[in-house]
């Protein structure tokens, strides 16, 4: 068995040389200094939610926008002012990490292959009304670890909905009904979760409205539960209520307000370790802008109503800002940012004073070993990008984590407590995380992303369990029409 972990290890440690000479090879190949970019000419744009992508700039005369291969699929033209447009998505992912739970999990050492496929047809008519279908095909190769409901989902309908255009005092109003993605803010809280294999989505009913200073959308639905071998379907123990409303403002502020209800009647353990249901008021804001070269933003929210009896009391926090020396080579951008979600200090005492996170993107903010969550967190991460070319951005993350409430757990990014010791761990040190990622964008389809992230334990994870360093390389590339 030592022998089977030994050579493990060697292989982590080939495939990290391998990541890090092509790291190596693609900077030097595409590095140089930054042209100024001409006049850009509509084409082609692709975004996280494929559906806010628009083609009807192909109605435009040729010379008014870029060509491009997928051109005859986009903005088809039917009868009665119809549109149809074809689109999809191709990723494969090589992933290896090592004590990826600081050792609690054997084997240590997990190499394993991901891939991805989306395809969708978004109908659409000139008065807005809109029908938008979305297949996925999801599959794992050669994990040790298990994890296959959120890593694999062999062919599903991931989004399917209709947008009804009405007319409401006099101001226009769309209303989506049918299974579809929510993004909100930068992810802290609502996410489609483009990290996971499977992508997260929803099903039930949103309410928009687009003006020019506002944007409001309401929404009730429910979180869709992957099942990779049937279809996938809602949970319907979960009812997710929102608004969110955007204030676009100026360049220099703008700003977010949000009022969240999640109601759980799924039998939870919350943190004084009763079991029951939970309901869930969220109300928050979030602030942000640019001046010159500096760039701020934070975020602010409270929690309360009630769990498995207790009253919840909680709240979350973050500030941060950075600064982009545009006369230097590369375009260096400095930034601090400090996180805050509350934990609980004693769970005896009636009240679940744990923040929860709701459906994040967690990884973005707290790590891209997803080790750690927005509960019972104090986070600081300083952070270096630089731009060597146009096609190329790295940036370096390092980290730093305190839990809030020693007598509280340590909360993975999927909001699952993962280390605790309910009589204090002596500790409130989680660990130090550094992240070295870089994105090379090949063209305007295809995009490659590698990565390192290693883990310091500290005494918390050291007084709760095994204390391994965690350790994670990856790359990826991903391909969009």
């Amino acid at each position: 068995m030592q022998l089977l972990y030994s050579r493990r290890n060697q292989v982590a440690a080939q495939n990290k040389k391998i990541v890090l000479m092509l790291t190596i090879t693609t900077v030097f190949a595409f590095a140089g200094p930054v042209a100024a970019e001409d006049t850009p000419k509509a084409g082609p744009k692709y975004f996280n939610l494929r559906y806010d992508e628009d083609f009807s700039y192909l109605d435009d005369p040729p010379e008014g926008y870029t060509k491009d291969l997928w051109d005859p699929v986009k903005w088809m033209p039917l009868a009665d002012d119809w549109h149809l447009t074809l689109g999809g998505q191709v990723r494969f992912w090589f992933e290896s990490e090592t004590n990826k739970r600081f050792g609690d999990v054997r084997p240590s050492q997990d190499t394993f292959f991901l891939q991805r496929y989306f395809i969708h047809a978004d109908l659409k008519h000139s008065g807005g009304l809109r029908f938008f279908l979305q297949g996925k095909f999801a599959y794992v190769d050669n994990r040790d670890h298990g994890g296959f409901p959120g890593l694999e989902d062999h062919a599903d309908f991931h989004q399917a909905f209709v947008d009804i255009p009405s007319l409401i005092g006099g101001q226009a109003v769309t209303f989506r009904l049918g299974r579809q993605e929510l993004q909100y803010g930068v992810e802290r809280l609502i996410s489609p979760l483009d990290w996971g294999n499977t992508r997260r989505t929803f099903d039930g009913i949103k309410v928009f409205v687009d003006l020019p200073d506002w944007r409001v959308d309401t929404f009730a639905v429910r979180p869709v539960l992957v099942d990779r071998r049937n279809l996938d379907d809602e949970d319907e123990n979960v009812d997710f209520y929102g608004i969110y409303t955007t204030f676009k403002g100026t360049k220099a502020l703008s700003a977010d307000f949000y009022f969240l209800l999640l109601k759980n009647n799924n039998l939870l353990l919350n943190s004084n370790d009763n079991l029951g249901r939970r309901t869930l008021y969220t109300i928050g804001t979030r602030l942000w802008g640019k001046k010159n070269n500096w760039d701020y933003e934070t975020e602010l929210a409270a929690q309360f109503g009630t769990f498995a009896g207790d009253r919840v009391r909680a709240w979350m926090a973050t500030a941060g800002g950075g600064y982009t020396f545009t006369d230097l080579i590369w375009k260096p951008r400095l930034s601090l940012l400090y996180d805050y979600a509350s934990g609980d200090r004693d769970p005896t005492d009636g009240t679940h004073s744990t923040f929860n996170q709701h459906f994040p993107l967690g990884h973005a903010w707290l790590g891209y070993l997803d080790l750690v969550g927005r509960s019972n967190i104090h986070a600081i991460k300083a952070q270096l990008k630089v731009k060597p070319s146009k096609k190329v951005t790295a940036w370096a993350d390092f980290h730093t984590f305190f839990a809030d409430q020693d007598r509280d757990a340590l909360y993975s990014a999927a909001g699952v407590p993962t280390r605790r010791d309910t009589s204090g761990a002596g500790s409130h040190a989680f660990g130090h995380e550094l992240d070295l990622t870089m994105k090379i964008q090949l063209d305007v389809h295809t995009t490659a992303l590698v990565g390192w992230a290693h883990m310091w334990p500290g005494g918390f994870i050291s007084a709760t369990g095994d204390d391994d360093e965690p350790d994670l390389i990856y790359a990826q590339i991903e391909y969009k029409f």
